[in-house]
């Protein structure tokens, strides 16, 4: 699509803008506070001297006190600091926002901490929230997400995606209980982006798992508790024959889980996800309290949406992809998640619609936005291309499934 073209089709979707009413003053729960339908205000009321100090040392992991207000509601004394890796920005910095950081077991609406999303490397605005709501829909354990005006001293700082965190909250609302015991106390890792790393071997030495996996509970136990498990996954995954391979690796890693989760990202188009174009990246580990299976949990998807001819075809360069794309039932299953993934988008118009529900709530707010990193032209150019991207999506992964890659134009 031209950006002239694109721009026209913005223009007549937002002929038929949608009133959205503020939030109700008296809502309590964490479903008031990501509620899609509605573009919140949150408020950081923050010392002006804290404030330029965390915007100049944006890089580091400093934390500042500030208040935090939402919907009629303040959260005195919360920590907040800059976050991100190649989204962390000077003038509009990604926050975190912790609420227990100088008060003891404070919670807000029963959450330890907020994540806010400075949108910094996605011109659209929409393609975190949108994916995410895709694999939730898809039954992929996925963060919760809804988008926020900003305001740091009475200041509009823009538009950003408010982000649940996946923490032992998170885990206990996925994961539930079996009878008394709430399953949110297994070990949990954010994985880090090192290099181009394809799932391939990393030795038996744990310094290697470390720098990859960041261990985000039980962060005081032995590296031999925490790291090895992992390690042997990587080792059995590698060495296993095709024939032995779900016997062995299907104990310690949820493949059919694991399928869905790279499937969803490749009728998405994502380039930096597990199957990234520059590696492994952007998801959290967890192994299952009491149990070996390790599962994946979505993470960082601003790098959707690539266009609608991103092959249907798996990455084979990758060591899991590669050996399971050569046992038929886990091939056969890539492509069912696939064109499953395409009817669920394609059901009552699903992803269209809510692609156009979302551009049309965050429209004003991200024209607004004086401190995003791109043009409101680059902005409308990027709406305009996902206002067209599901009706062309689903259209060619249809004919791909149906007649290959190279048959529709991939």
């Amino acid at each position: 699509m031209t950006s002239s073209s694109a721009t026209r089709l913005l223009q007549a979707v937002l002929g038929c803008l949608l009133v959205v009413a503020p939030a109700d003053v008296a809502a309590q729960t964490t479903e008031d506070l990501f509620n899609t339908a509605t573009l919140q205000r949150v408020d950081l009321e923050v010392h002006s001297s804290d404030w330029a100090k965390l915007q100049e040392n944006f890089q580091t992991n400093t934390y500042y006190p500030a208040d935090f207000v939402w919907n009629g509601q303040t959260v005195r004394n919360v920590g907040i600091r800059s976050r991100g890796r190649g989204s962390r920005n000077a003038h509009k910095p990604g926050l975190k926002i912790d609420f227990d950081r100088y008060s003891t077991n404070q919670k807000f609406l029963g959450l330890k901490s907020l994540v806010l999303d400075n949108l910094t490397q996605d011109p659209s605005g929409i393609h975190e929230t949108v994916s995410m709501r895709f694999y939730q829909r898809l039954g992929i354990p996925t963060p919760r997400e809804t988008h926020v005006r900003l305001y740091v001293r009475g200041e509009y700082i823009g538009l950003y995606a408010l982000v649940e965190s996946i923490d032992k909250d998170f885990l206990k609302r996925i994961y539930g209980s079996i009878g008394d015991d709430t399953q949110n106390d297994g070990w949990l890792y954010e994985f880090v982006w090192q290099e181009d790393w394809r799932f391939t071997d990393l030795g038996t030495d744990l310094a290697a798992i470390k720098l990859h996996f960041d261990a985000t509970t039980h962060e005081s136990k032995p590296d031999e508790d925490k790291y090895r498990p992992i390690q042997e996954l990587i080792t059995l995954a590698n060495q296993t024959s095709e024939d032995r391979f779900v016997e062995v690796i299907g104990p310690r890693f949820d493949l059919p889980g694991f399928i869905r989760f790279v499937a969803a990202q490749a009728f998405l188009g994502d380039t930096d996800g597990f199957l990234g174009a520059f590696g492994i990246n952007n998801f959290y580990l967890y192994r299952l309290e009491n149990k070996i299976q390790h599962v994946l949990i979505a993470w960082d998807t601003d790098n959707t949406f690539w266009g609608p001819t991103f092959p249907v075809k798996p990455d084979d360069t990758n060591v899991l992809m590669q050996k399971l794309m050569r046992i038929p039932e886990y091939n056969a299953l890539w492509f069912a998640e696939l064109a499953r993934a395409s009817q669920m988008a394609e059901a009552e118009n699903w992803l269209d619609t809510e692609i156009i529900r979302s551009v049309q709530l965050i429209d004003s707010a991200m024209k607004e936005d004086v401190y995003k990193p791109y043009s409101n032209n680059s902005y409308e150019g990027e709406a305009g291309f996902m206002l067209s991207f599901a009706r062309d999506r689903i259209a060619y992964v249809k004919c791909a499934l149906a007649q290959g890659d190279r048959a529709c134009g991939g």
